[in-house]
């Protein structure tokens, strides 16, 4: 498999020139392309109790944040890569995505995140809120 390297710079811009063409709505874009994303990263983990913690080494390791922490119904990362302290809204679809597929994996249930602070918005960390649906 072959990967590419973008930098948080091109990242900054393509969020600009798509909320620029689309509005709000590149927010539920950058949110598929994460969940694709997150599907990546995790199908080489087997599901057994250890999934969660090498899907935060995983996550990590391919570039997205340098510290993460998926709990029970929260999720803590910190130096998203989508982090943008320019913007006046949080940041991190992407990442959310990538959180969305992550705990599908893990739960094979459908699953909602939410991020309710981003380090965009000069929050400490981004935090995320898990709700497991019930199918």
């Amino acid at each position: 498999m072959k990967f590419v390297k973008i930098s948080q710079k091109e990242l900054k811009e393509m969020a600009k020139f798509y909320e620029g063409v689309m509005a709000t709505a590149y927010e539920g874009l950058f949110y598929r392309e994460g969940k694709v994303i997150g599907k990546g990263i995790i199908e080489v983990l087997d599901a057994d109790d250890g999934f969660m913690n090498r899907a935060e080494k995983l996550v990590q390791a391919r570039g997205w944040v340098t510290d993460l922490s998926l709990e029970d119904e929260k999720a803590y990362a910190d130096g998203s890569v989508e982090v943008d302290d320019t913007s006046a809204t949080k940041t991190c679809h992407r990442l959310r995505g990538i959180i969305s597929s992550v705990y599908e994996q893990k739960t094979g249930k459908m699953v909602d995140v939410k991020e309710t602070g981003c380090q965009s918005l000069g929050n400490e960390r981004c935090e995320f809120e898990i709700e497991i649906k019930g199918f």
